[in-house]
């Protein structure tokens, strides 16, 4: 690996089979105390930057030009597209997707099996086999505070966030939620819901189109 320009702080720890692209910074800035733990069968793409304190697990695949950032703990079997960005402390779960230039900020938990695009604030919470497109953001109520000790949205298990839509605030979407494209969400959301428009919910019972028939609504662990 020393063969090609790359900066890889000699406290990483490296499995077997894991490979780091050129132009990659690895373990710097130099933190006392802190280095990258990288387990085995990964692939690290080029012009990738990992701050002190990283660990990653087994079999992840990190595209060109992302960024993990302190202390993130990227679990196994995960695939991070080029030019993401993943925040201090993040935890992200087995066998999750994230997808080209996805934005996921300091101390998100993201649940396994998921897809995550768009933009994660700080401190979400997101469960498993949730498919998010949209942002989660705070409401932002206090604009002299940046970081004004708001409480983040908290997605459950089995959620559709589609394209373009925006969750709000301390608010809980709950299982088995399909939110349409487009859609702003400010306001908790019960289970076997579909949420369009301004927080227009329908329950799946009362739905007419076709979604209805999806096995989406059958997920179970």
């Amino acid at each position: 690996m020393r063969d090609v320009p790359q900066m890889i702080h000699h406290s990483t720890q490296t499995g077997k089979n894991t490979k780091i692209g050129i132009y990659s910074i690895v373990g710097y800035p130099e933190k006392e105390g802190k280095c990258v733990k990288i387990e085995q069968n990964c692939e690290i793409g080029n012009h990738v930057t990992i701050y002190p304190g990283v660990k990653i697990m087994n079999d992840v695949s990190i595209g060109d030009y992302s960024c993990i950032d302190e202390d993130a703990v990227i679990g196994n079997n995960v695939c991070i597209e080029r030019y993401s960005y993943i925040g201090k402390k993040v935890v992200i779960g087995d066998s999750t997707l994230v997808l080209y230039r996805a934005e996921i900020y300091e101390g998100a938990k993201i649940g396994k099996h998921c897809r995550i695009g768009g933009f994660v604030a700080e401190n979400t919470i997101i469960g498993d086999y949730v498919t998010m497109f949209g942002k989660l953001i705070h409401s932002f109520r206090d604009p002299t505070h940046w970081d004004g000790g708001e409480k983040p949205p908290i997605i459950d298990n089995y959620v559709v966030v589609g394209f373009d839509a925006v969750i709000i605030g301390k608010i809980k979407i709950s299982h088995h939620v399909y939110i349409a494209a487009g859609a702003i969400v400010s306001k908790d959301i019960p289970p076997y819901s579909i949420v369009y428009g301004t927080n227009k919910i329908i329950p799946i019972s009362e739905w007419k189109g076709d979604i209805k028939k999806s096995k989406f609504w059958r997920w179970q662990e």
